[in-house]
């Protein structure tokens, strides 16, 4: 580890650190001052407490090209079209949302493997794409985005002037 690391764990300097085969003892008020003063500093600049210690999943999509459009499908089981936020621009794509739990369990797990909370998945397309034209639909627990392609043409007559 870093002598930066070991300071802040320690409390001590970098060059009571360096003391070689010596004892060294940590002082726990000293500690114990740096972490709630390191604690008010992320108070202030940082988001509340229960925002950034949220969890945030990835959505999981796959993202095909189909003639004219790109598909973007994903199995979202438990979400209603309410609860997603899809924004497009001509070379971007970002959907959001959230799984809510329907109830409060203390049930005694032996797995918990889904999923529940805000998730989110933001993709860079492959090609520009019209904002204005994108479709969406949720049927079954999949959601399916259609992205029409700008359509470019590659060729042009140019015509000569006498």
């Amino acid at each position: 580890m870093s002598k930066a690391i070991w300071t802040k764990l320690t409390g001590l300097s970098e060059k009571e650190l360096e003391k070689k085969g010596e004892e060294v003892e940590i002082n726990p008020k000293l500690v114990e001052k740096k972490e709630e003063k390191e604690t008010k500093e992320e108070e202030k600049t940082s988001l509340p407490k229960e925002e950034w210690l949220a969890v945030e999943g990835q959505l999981s999509i796959d993202l095909y090209e189909d003639g004219d459009n790109l598909i973007i499908k994903s199995t979202i089981a438990g979400v209603k079209a309410e609860d997603l936020d899809i924004t497009v621009e001509p070379d971007l794509i970002t959907i959001r949302g959230e799984r809510k739990k329907e109830e409060e369990s203390t049930k005694n797990y032996f797995y918990q493997e889904c999923f529940w909370g805000r998730f989110s998945r933001t993709l860079v397309l492959p090609y520009p794409i019209k904002p204005e034209a994108t479709k969406a639909s949720l049927k079954n627990g999949i959601l399916t985005v259609i992205l029409p392609k700008v359509i470019e043409n590659k060729s042009t007559n140019v015509e000569i002037e006498n």
